[in-house]
């Protein structure tokens, strides 16, 4: 069975929150996430964000750093990157091969069948240790506490972005419950990095961190000051160090200040460790980690996170999904586009909050076209339709796919018209080039 099947039999699996099957998957593959130096975050929003920019300074410093993202934009392959470049197809099939004979080892002896999340997770600890990468970045898929990723013991550090309400069904109806599933990746090992976020998100992850006994590296609006901001990305002075991020929006400036304090822990911990680092001297290894930190925020890139796709029209990519992505994905237009006619292109899944995310972005609208996303969970176009006519009075059009209303939106749209795909991270990748 090649891995493209076998991926599509683990996907009626679903998802089973707990770590019963990944801790024995692992057991069976000898723990290679023992072996890693992994740094692992969780939250509702912006995690991408922040290992992008963490990423891309380790890579201006001269680290080997992999990355496990999910949902992906591109292909497949791209869940598993190093340095940028995303695992071949080759090498992806002998891991699945690996893979595929633990799983049935586990199933022999314990009757556990692993989810294609677990599967994932397990091939990308394999890939890095065998890589030899001096950084693992891991993304929480769901939660934190009972996430498949959540088998880490012993991170370099963890990572706390933004927490809104997002999965209630499995995190819980307030934002103390969710937080409290997300603060369950906080380990004895290492500190927390812990984003801005909401006085009662703060408090939860203050107690699991001194319950833990570590200390909570919390990020506050007056740790920065913004210099500018442009549609394009803005610039901004932190630790009297100034920045510039080609990523738009005011959160993805706390996004880049979050990441540049895991950097700065993660550098002073190499420090400590690394005799080659001890012999430049201190002033000039200083001026080195400002260097990579600065270098890295500006080389940022991060596919369906306010993408620019085309200027004219300008045409925006953003993955808002749930409430909260909604409302700061709202706040950008209205601050830069009041006087143009927004256009949404719109897919979303029925599990979402999707009437929530409506209410913040169609005052703004004055044409949608929907369609359903090429995924079990995606909504009816025709629910969608609906839904938006019950809170917004503007003209909807049914389409059949992405493509297809992304073709019609560009073929009515005027050159000074500003269109925005967004709904679901889920279609990024049906998307076709329409530059």
């Amino acid at each position: 069975m090649n891995y493209i099947s076998l991926i599509e039999e683990l996907k009626k699996r679903g998802s089973v929150p707990g770590l019963d099957a990944i801790e024995g998957l692992l057991e069976e593959l000898g723990h290679p996430e023992d072996n890693l130096k992994i740094v692992h975050i969780a939250g509702t929003n912006g995690k991408g964000s922040i290992f992008a920019y963490l990423s891309s300074i380790l890579i201006a410093a001269g680290f080997k750093v992999g990355r496990y993202i999910s949902p992906t934009i591109s292909c497949y392959e791209e869940r598993f990157q190093i340095n940028g470049e995303y695992i071949t197809k080759d090498k992806l099939a002998r891991l699945y091969n690996i893979v595929e004979e633990a799983m049935k080892r586990e199933e022999e002896k314990t009757g556990l069948k692993p989810t294609l999340f677990e599967v994932e997770t397990a091939i990308s600890f394999l890939y890095f240790k065998e890589e030899k990468v001096d950084y693992a970045l891991i993304e929480v898929g769901m939660g934190g506490r009972m996430d498949a990723t959540n088998v880490i013991r012993h991170p370099e550090l963890t990572v706390i972005s933004s927490i809104s309400y997002d999965h209630q069904a499995f995190l819980g109806d307030t934002l103390e419950e969710i937080a409290w599933q997300k603060a369950g990746i906080i380990k004895e090992s290492c500190p927390v990095v812990l984003s801005e976020n909401s006085d009662e998100v703060c408090k939860v992850i203050e107690q699991e961190a001194t319950k833990k006994k570590v200390k909570c590296i919390e990020i506050k609006p007056t740790d920065y000051e913004v210099l500018s901001e442009t549609p394009y990305g803005s610039t901004f002075l932190w630790k009297e160090q100034r920045y510039e991020t080609k990523l738009p929006g005011r959160h993805q400036v706390s996004n880049a200040v979050t990441a540049l304090a895991a950097s700065e822990y993660l550098f002073r911990k190499d420090y400590e460790k690394n005799n080659a680092r001890k012999d430049i001297d201190k002033k000039l290894d200083e001026m080195n980690v400002k260097s990579a930190q600065q270098g890295g925020i500006i080389r940022t890139c991060w596919p369906g996170r306010l993408e620019v796709l085309k200027k004219e029209p300008l045409f925006y990519r953003d993955g808002a999904h749930n409430p909260d992505g909604a409302k700061k994905l709202a706040a950008f237009l209205q601050k830069y586009f009041t006087n143009k006619k927004i256009i949404y292109i719109m897919g979303v899944l029925k599990d979402k909050e999707y009437k929530k995310m409506l209410r913040y972005l169609m005052p703004m609208a004055k044409e949608v076209y929907v369609f359903k996303p090429k995924n079990e969970r995606g909504l009816s176009a025709q629910i969608l339709a609906d839904t938006i006519k019950e809170v917004a009075d503007v003209s909807v059009t049914i389409e059949s796919d992405v493509n297809a209303a992304v073709f019609r939106a560009l073929d009515t749209a005027k050159p000074d018209d500003v269109l925005v795909a967004c709904g679901s991270l889920s279609f990024m990748e049906e998307m076709e080039d329409i530059l």
